[in-house]
């Protein structure tokens, strides 16, 4: 990794490593409950059933969701990246893993409720990097790859992956934010191939590091974000949520 695993209890000293780890680089973020887990989008993560994940069942869960989905929508998506951002919108397989542009949305997912006493992690990725990892060196260092617009991310395609004979590994791409959640969010991604490797093991794993929050202090930091007037609603700004902090306001 890029810099060693380092240890916040504050948002003070979460400010103070970001200023040290991230300087003049382009730098996205993903929090995780718990700091164990692979950076591993949820069609290639392991279960009980499943050891290997549910990467051979991405093509027949696009066309069940697509099959039931069109009475839901006032419209439908323009091309196969539209399905899939529209699953993973919806928590559905694909082979996109959510990150961020703000570090505090990330240290809020990694701050979630979890009862098993794990560790919280904020990851850092630069995402030039990675790309430049994977084979797509980019002439300005700050053109992120664009769903939908550049040709590289194609070979991403489900009808395509498939083929094995042309494993590649992941890459870092932008999408359109066509929800207020992904506005809210600051959303972006990356992408795994057929292979299943984690973001942070490409390479030599130099386009990553971590930001550790001790089990014991999150509930501190929980109240710290609070205090900043970080909450539910600003993420995820819908009718639910807003009726929710409504009432939080007023306890």
């Amino acid at each position: 990794m890029r810099h060693d695993d380092r240890t916040i209890r504050s948002i003070g000293e979460f400010i103070t490593n970001l200023r040290d780890t991230t300087k003049g680089t382009l730098v996205w973020f993903r929090g995780q409950k718990n700091s164990s887990w692979s950076l591993l989008p949820n069609i290639a993560r392991k279960t009980e059933q499943h050891p290997n994940g549910l990467i051979d069942h991405e093509i027949p869960a696009i066309k069940r969701f697509k099959q039931n989905a069109d009475a839901f929508l006032l419209r439908l998506p323009q091309d196969e990246w539209g399905w899939i951002f529209l699953m993973q919108h919806h928590r559905g397989l694909t082979r996109l893993l959510d990150w961020s542009e703000s570090p505090l949305v990330a240290l809020y997912f990694a701050l979630a409720e979890c009862d098993d006493g794990s560790d919280g992690v904020v990851w850092c990725l630069d995402p030039m990097a990675l790309n430049t990892l994977s084979g797509h060196r980019r002439t300005n260092k700050r053109d992120v790859l664009a769903f939908g617009v550049d040709e590289a991310l194609d070979s991403y395609l489900p009808e395509r992956v498939g083929d094995k004979g042309a494993d590649m590994q992941p890459i870092a791409a932008i999408g359109p934010r066509n929800s207020r959640r992904m506005i809210a969010q600051s959303g972006t991604f990356t992408i795994m191939h057929h292979q299943i490797l984690p973001v942070e093991k490409v390479g030599d794993g130099n386009h990553a590091w971590r930001l550790i929050i001790p089990a014991a202090d999150k509930p501190a930091l929980r109240q710290e974000l609070k205090l900043l007037g970080f909450n539910e609603f600003l993420l995820f700004p819908d009718l639910e949520t807003l009726a929710i902090h409504t009432q939080e306001l007023l306890q």
